[in-house]
């Protein structure tokens, strides 16, 4: 999951302060208010901040080193080679002490486990990105010598953990690849089989909220659940309760469930105490108790948009119901248009409130998104409900006709899902993709004026100012393509130690590949994010045949690297010059524009005798002789990377945006 940048939170939390300014203006009862919200945000910033000093920084001191642990599997996941595996352990020891706050890590290296089972080695620790920290793992690691299985703990979250995987793997052999691994994701939670593809066609047409357990799914197995019950208030309510707990803690407690379950357990627990929870209320519960133990998920994009989307439905399912009491009191009756408002209200609402969240982190908006959860959203109620009961059912001889009855009939619904996600993935333009300062301002605004729209009585000012924003979104569309005319933008993309580069002018891009093909579906997500759908110049850098990477791109242009010529230039995308130069045991790749030139290199260089660059992408090896210039650092760091005397900078996808024209360059997506 991408990065939400800092100003993105900043933003609403200037918002706010300015609304504490605005009510403390006010009367006597809003200065009230405003003092108790201004208390909360201050009580916030203390607890965030003890929480640092009392478990992220402690935790974070243990990076870089290597000791002797004692880890708990809570998730197996797939195979690094043969005989080892990558999973996700609570940390439970350092050096022979027992850590007060056990802390979650993804380590590699393990030899084959399961859920609760106990290890002991000798582990190198590594800091993980900000994405690990607000998932709740700040630490990565991997087995620095072979761990030995010691014992098993009897923590009920690991057998839950170990159930999981038990029928997720029922699943997942139950079908053909691609049905089990949608199969195992939507019951169960287990997405450790689901492909590349199936994810991007799931985002593209909209429901990848489908493949993440979440309050939809949590919502199905209690109507399900409540239905089997007695109607005695008391015991029904804590039949549910437990209900919701155990399905909490076979998924997992991710955040998107730990959202959800907080508020049915709320709606729960309300009817026991002859009270009605109030959906509102229940949200900000849930959020204050997820980011209380864990102050860093306030950035989780999960959480956002989850939280985001809940919000969407409350306002859209508030102003459908005031609009139809407007028309009641005029004493209208209501037709299809109405009805078709009632089926469309749920999706187009998530859709509008999840958009700023999504602009902010750069993802991908689907135009066909309303249109497929009206169709798949009805589907996932009998596929999770026949799922269960096919997984659970797998094992019992004399279960073994509706077991094959209920698996038969969830694989055709799943494989009528991957067919639609296909079918829409493949559409042109299906996806949009909006980035940066500029797009989220003409969203809020957008989503704004809307909101406005809902506010307004007369029916002829909610025409005027919905044609308003239609021009005001347009116009501003246009002003930004415009103003964005021109520009360069020069990228490291990738997970190695050697990122592909990734040089686009508006539709048009070259791409200089390094890094083998584990790079190849984070180049491909950069492509698709910037409306990429033809490679001008593919650039083979590495030692390995590229044949095969980009059929879905089919590059005008491919060079490998025993065909390139010493000092040959090239013309990149009009507005760069090209320079490809061997040298005995590397090559120098040198991007050149007015007023700033970029380097990346492949192999042992120098450039002792030649002169510096401005920017140097890194790679495996630092070039000898490189003494000027900043140096961008993305993917896996290489050995060279601790003792560098250069300035360093940091980041996911390190970006030069250029402008050839007027001869100016800055830096994007650094630290």
């Amino acid at each position: 999951m991408m990065e939400l940048p800092l100003w993105a939170l900043l933003a609403p939390a200037a918002v706010f302060l300015l609304g504490c300014f605005l009510l403390a203006r006010r009367a006597s009862g809003l200065r009230i208010a405003a003092a108790v919200l201004c208390g909360a945000a201050a009580s916030a910033l203390v607890w965030n901040a003890l929480w640092q000093a009392a478990f992220l920084r402690p935790t974070l001191r243990l990076a870089g080193s290597s000791t002797s642990c004692r880890v708990a599997v809570l998730k197996a996941g797939e195979y690094v080679d043969e005989t080892h595996l990558r999973a996700e352990v609570r940390l439970l020891e350092v050096g022979g002490g027992k850590l007060i706050f056990p802390v979650t890590v993804t380590l590699s290296g393990l030899p084959e486990c399961s859920p609760g089972d106990l290890l002991e080695g000798r582990v190198e620790l590594f800091e993980a990105d900000s994405t690990g920290i607000s998932d709740g793992a700040p630490l990565r690691g991997s087995a620095a010598e072979e761990m030995e299985v010691v014992g098993h703990s009897a923590n009920p979250r690991y057998a839950f953990a170990a159930l999981q995987q038990t029928l997720g793997q029922r699943l997942y052999g139950r079908f053909e690849r691609e049905i089990g691994a949608v199969a195992a994701a939507i019951c169960v939670g287990d997405k450790t089989h689901l492909s590349y593809r199936i994810q991007e066609n799931y985002r593209a047409a909209g429901v990848s909220h489908l493949l993440v357990v979440s309050g939809l799914h949590l919502g199905l197995v209690v109507k399900a659940v409540g239905s089997l019950l007695p109607r005695r208030r008391l015991l029904r309510g804590l039949l549910l309760g437990g209900a919701v707990l155990a399905f909490m803690a076979l998924t997992g407690f991710t955040v998107s469930v730990l959202r959800a379950g907080v508020m049915v357990l709320l709606a729960v627990i309300a009817p026991m105490c002859s009270e009605s929870a109030d959906p509102l209320t229940s949200l900000g519960t849930a959020a204050f108790l997820l980011t209380a133990f864990n102050p860093a998920a306030a950035a989780d994009i999960g959480l956002l948009l989850s939280i985001s989307s809940v919000l969407g439905l409350l306002a859209g399912s508030d102003a459908y119901r005031d609009y139809l009491a407007r028309r009641a009191q005029e004493k209208r009756e209501n037709g299809w248009r109405q009805r078709l408002l009632g089926l469309v209200v749920t999706p187009l609402s998530a859709t509008l409130a999840t958009m700023p969240v999504l602009t902010a982190i750069g993802g991908g908006i689907s135009v066909f998104s309303v249109a497929v959860n009206l169709i798949a959203v009805p589907v996932t109620t009998p596929v999770v409900i026949l799922g269960l009961l096919a997984a659970l059912f797998a094992k019992l001889p004399l279960l073994i006709i509706p077991e094959r009855a209920c698996a038969l009939c969830c694989g055709l619904l799943i494989r009528f899902l991957n067919g639609l996600t296909g079918w829409v993935a493949g559409l042109p333009f299906g996806l949009v993709y909006l980035r940066g300062t500029y797009a989220l301002a003409v969203v809020l605004c957008g989503l704004g004026l809307l909101w406005l729209s809902t506010r307004l009585r007369t029916a002829h000012l909610r025409r005027v100012l919905l044609a308003g924003t239609a021009a005001l979104v347009f116009f501003a569309t246009a002003l930004g393509a415009l103003l964005g005319r021109g520009t360069v933008r020069a990228a490291a993309v990738g997970y190695t130690q050697q990122p592909a580069i990734v040089v686009t002018q508006g539709s048009r891009a070259a791409v200089f590949w390094r890094g083998g093909q584990v790079n190849r579906s984070a180049v491909e997500r950069y492509l698709k994010s910037h409306g990429i759908r033809q490679i001008e110049l593919l650039v083979n850098c590495s030692d390995t045949s590229a044949a095969g990477f980009w059929e879905g791109y089919l590059p005008e242009r491919q060079i490998e690297t025993k065909q390139i010529v010493i000092g040959e230039q090239l013309k990149l995308l009009d507005s760069l010059r090209l320079t490809i130069s061997r040298q005995a045991e590397g090559v120098l790749f040198w991007i050149e524009s007015p007023g700033c030139r970029l380097l990346f290199a492949t192999g042992k260089t120098d450039l002792t005798a030649l002169a510096q660059p401005d920017i140097f992408f890194s790679g495996t090896q630092l070039p000898q002789g490189l003494t000027e210039g900043q140096v961008l650092v993305s993917g896996q760091e290489a050995d060279w990377v601790e003792g560098c005397p250069l300035a360093l900078l940091r980041g996911e996808e390190p970006t030069v945006w250029l402008r050839p024209a007027a001869g100016t360059m800055k830096l994007l997506g650094v630290e």
